[in-house]
């Protein structure tokens, strides 16, 4: 039986009260039967600076040293707000002729309740003399309700289809809740500001109403001091790592141009087989095949023949593969078999020959290679890739209308496109 929301809201923090308030708000605008775990985890992901946006952030990006070098791609939460968006689609809602009802918020379903008794529990846990207080005495803060929640099944299903973690975002969160504050003496002299684990700089996660560099890599390059770098010569750098060694320059800021400056500055790569590589350029020819990602497919597995040869006349070959849009372009882009297949193929193809002998190098525009992750979730593992953030030479009025500018030509982009994407990201959520 679902408990009564009075009582529910006792245990909680005002800024726990204030998630769950908001996820009851969404589940009532969409007419929902009741309030869920996907409802507060969406709630909870939409805050911009939130626990746990940050925190998907920092878990995706690898850590500090990953998330400040750009090796985490900059939509990735975009991608995840959109799955889940996705799942809520899929509740089942009140019938057309149902009356709301006065109260406006659905009840809490059982799921829910059970997500809450569990981060009540592990908040008597983590406070040796709540156990000695009532149960409703003991409040639940927002990190243990975030925790709580990614405990939850549907919320654990949604991430992984996003390509996310919920066990590494739920560690990132443990750590900086476990990490030793070398400011406490400054706090006992001051007792009037009480920190909290995430507040600290040596938090892992950043601290609120700081702008993450990983949602924004214009924003990133800009407080780097390094937004007239050169962006050529990273893309090198790139190809001569052990690993996620295949570069692809994500931006609107013309990355095309970037990369033909780079594949010309490869024949003086530091590399001997990276400096003697043949360059094969396959954009045009897989983008007259869009429209026919089956024929795209074969056309990948024709290629190992023409890679062989070349690497036994040359010693490493660097395929070419231009703007990635001819991936999410055509008919049933994302629904289509052959779509899968044709990266598949790309994958085998690129490890058949190992690290050192065939590299790949390809360009996107944010809101493409945003559909490239939702459409193609696990493309980054298979192709190796490593995503090189593209920055404006001449920053448009600072950071902050850089961040601006970012998140308006990607809201525009899926507000357009946004029955598109629901109708295509069904195959997502099972």
């Amino acid at each position: 039986m679902r408990a009564d929301l009075s009582t529910i809201q006792q245990t909680l923090t005002p800024d726990a009260a204030a998630a769950l308030a908001r996820a009851m708000d969404e589940a009532a605008r969409r007419r929902h039967v009741a309030t869920t775990p996907l409802h507060v985890a969406a709630a909870l992901l939409a805050a911009p600076a939130g626990l746990l946006r940050q925190a998907c952030a920092r878990a995706a990006a690898g850590g500090g040293a990953a998330a400040a070098s750009g090796g985490a791609h900059p939509l990735h939460c975009r991608a995840l707000e959109l799955c889940f968006s996705v799942a809520l689609d899929r509740l089942p809602a009140l019938a057309a002729g149902a009356k709301a009802g006065g109260a406006a918020a659905p009840p809490v379903s059982n799921a829910l309740v059970a997500a809450l008794k569990r981060a009540q529990a592990q908040q008597r846990r983590g406070c040796p003399e709540a156990a000695q207080q009532p149960l409703l005495a003991v409040k639940v803060e927002l990190e243990q309700l975030v925790l709580s929640i990614l405990d939850d099944p549907s919320v654990s299903r949604v991430m992984r289809e996003a390509s996310f973690s919920s066990a590494a975002v739920k560690n990132t969160i443990e750590q900086s809740l476990t990490s030793p504050s070398p400011s406490s003496s400054t706090a006992a002299s001051s007792p009037a500001t009480t920190p909290t684990p995430f507040s600290p700089s040596p938090s892992p996660l950043p601290r609120a109403g700081t702008a993450s560099a990983y949602l924004n890599p214009r924003l990133a390059a800009a407080a780097a001091g390094v937004a007239g770098g050169d962006d050529a010569h990273k893309v090198l750098d790139v190809m001569l790592k052990p690993a996620r060694r295949n570069p692809v320059l994500v931006g609107d800021a013309g990355p095309d141009a970037i990369l033909k400056d780079a594949v010309r500055r490869i024949p003086t790569a530091s590399s001997p087989a990276l400096a003697a590589a043949k360059i094969l350029r396959l954009e045009a020819e897989l983008a007259k095949l869009a429209g026919d990602k089956a024929a795209m497919a074969e056309r990948i597995v024709e290629l190992g023949a023409v890679v062989e040869r070349l690497v036994g006349e040359h010693g490493g070959v660097v395929l070419d593969l231009g703007d990635l849009k001819w991936l999410v372009e055509g008919p049933a882009a994302a629904s289509s078999e052959g779509g899968k297949a044709a990266v598949a193929e790309m994958g085998r193809l690129l490890r058949r020959f190992g690290r050192g002998v065939l590299w790949a190098v390809a360009t996107a525009a944010c809101a493409t290679y945003l559909r490239c992750k939702i459409y193609y979730p696990g493309i980054e593992d298979e192709w190796d890739l490593h995503v090189v953030p593209i920055a404006r030479s001449t920053p448009l009025g600072g950071p902050a209308l850089m961040c601006v500018r970012l998140d308006f030509q990607l809201l525009c982009w899926i507000g357009s496109h946004l029955l598109t994407c629901l109708v295509l990201c069904n195959f997502l959520i099972l």
